[in-house]
């Protein structure tokens, strides 16, 4: 399930924390995983998706247990969850982005 986010300027900082927060032992010995280090996840600036604006932007893809367990770390003021028209648009723009460096990378090795 892809999920795409629009982050203001301000809100990076936290975001960032979420994204790279590290793996810890709790107490009883468990770890305390980042999911989102382990899926995986992209994050760029409008510029770099040819969009306009300040923001950046957030695409993960991740099947359904995953964002049970951690939407909420995203719960942060400065980031929304895109839908509709906008979330095509955006998501459209990373995976334009995708096939050009797949592309890129073809070239190059075949």
């Amino acid at each position: 399930m892809i999920r795409v986010y629009k982050i203001s300027a301000e809100a990076l900082k936290n975001v960032k924390k979420v994204l790279e927060a590290q793996e810890t032992v709790d107490e009883q010995g468990n770890l305390e995983k980042n999911e989102f280090a382990r899926n995986g996840y992209t994050l760029q600036n409008a510029r770099s998706l040819d969009l306009e604006g300040e923001e950046y932007y957030l695409y993960i893809d991740a099947p359904e247990d995953f964002w049970e367990r951690n939407e909420k770390k995203l719960e942060i003021e400065g980031v929304t969850r895109l839908e509709g028209e906008e979330y095509e648009k955006v998501k459209n723009a990373f995976e334009k982005g995708k096939e050009g460096v797949a592309t890129g990378i073809g070239a190059m090795f075949g």
